[in-house]
């Protein structure tokens, strides 16, 4: 892990071309905060504190809905597709899932036997991937009784990056041994494997046909991958001295946009647009603290120690 913030709450968001935007809320930070997590409906945020503990808001009121102090050790945390779950992961191994309506009982279970670093709703809602520090990703069925239904290995380290295909059907997921591993989530078989990575992927994204996964981490480039092969169908260029913690379609089957972190941990984090067809870019001039597609528009936040504001961007 290259972050001195948890990697799986690293930015995941789909930009866009810099244009016309608008305000859509304007709050009172209540911690100095590296980053925040957006829902996907845009009704919720998760502000990750710099002393790790999570206040959870309210959107775009800025109302606090629940604070989790820093004793209780939350390291990391997701929305589901539609925004209706929020899971948390800590650091002793157990997960939370909990309704973001209020509309159901919280579920806490122990989802692996050391801290969650990575946690990815499958798009049904109701099947999550957690992966503790260092060990095999666990597939976990939310039913009444969390139920644990896959085991995926790694050769050596943890999670370090999942996402699954638009129709569900299959799950993406890499890890610290580099290799990307693709899964029928029907049996949860092994279907291909892609061992050509020498270092560490930390964003995995399919495009919105399904057809190919973008591999983003710390050789600081897109490589496309067939997902029905798992083989190299193309690489974009390297933005030196950093390494990408988010790759994200922009709503078609050609532009992706990255976000880079740093390597020396010194500069702020930076936006890049790829046309995937060109292998040209152009960048973004933001430093992106959380970013998410709400309705088809992009939100992104910006921030300083204490005020917090979400644009939308067209």
């Amino acid at each position: 892990m290259r972050s001195l913030v948890p990697m799986a709450l690293l930015f995941s968001c789909a930009l866009s071309a810099p244009g016309a935007s608008k305000p859509i809320a304007t709050m009172q930070l209540p911690c100095p905060a590296y980053f925040q997590t957006l829902s996907p409906d845009g009704t919720q945020l998760v502000v990750t504190c710099r002393d790790m503990s999570m206040v959870v808001l309210s959107v775009p009121e800025g109302k606090t809905l629940r604070t989790i102090p820093v004793e209780s050790k939350a390291y990391s945390a997701a929305y589901s597709s539609d925004g209706k779950w929020l899971a948390i992961g800590y650091q002793g191994g157990s997960v939370e899932v909990t309704s973001t309506k209020g509309t159901a009982s919280a579920q806490r279970w122990q989802g692996g036997p050391r801290r969650i670093d990575l946690l990815s709703f499958l798009p049904d809602g109701k099947t999550l991937v957690v992966g503790p520090s260092d060990e095999a990703a666990r597939v976990w069925s939310l039913s009444e009784t969390p139920k644990l239904v896959a085991t995926l290995p790694f050769e050596f380290g943890g999670a370090s990056a999942a996402a699954a295909s638009p129709d569900g059907k299959l799950l993406v997921i890499a890890g610290g041994d580099t290799a990307v591993r693709f899964y029928d989530t029907a049996t949860w078989q092994k279907t291909h494997e892609n061992r050509n990575f020498l270092l560490e992927s930390f964003a995995l994204q399919f495009t919105p046909d399904g057809k190919q996964v973008l591999v983003g981490g710390a050789d600081a480039r897109i490589t496309v991958l067939d997902a029905a092969t798992a083989k190299q169908v193309k690489q974009l260029p390297t933005d030196g001295g950093s390494y990408i913690v988010g790759v994200s379609m922009m709503g078609d089957q050609h532009r992706a946009a990255t976000v880079y972190l740093d390597d020396a941990g010194k500069k702020p984090p930076h936006a890049v647009v790829w046309d995937l067809a060109s292998g040209k870019s152009s960048a973004l001039g933001v430093a992106p603290t959380c970013c998410e597609s709400v309705a088809g528009k992009l939100w992104m936040c910006s921030a300083d120690d204490k005020t917090l504001t979400v644009s939308q961007h067209d």
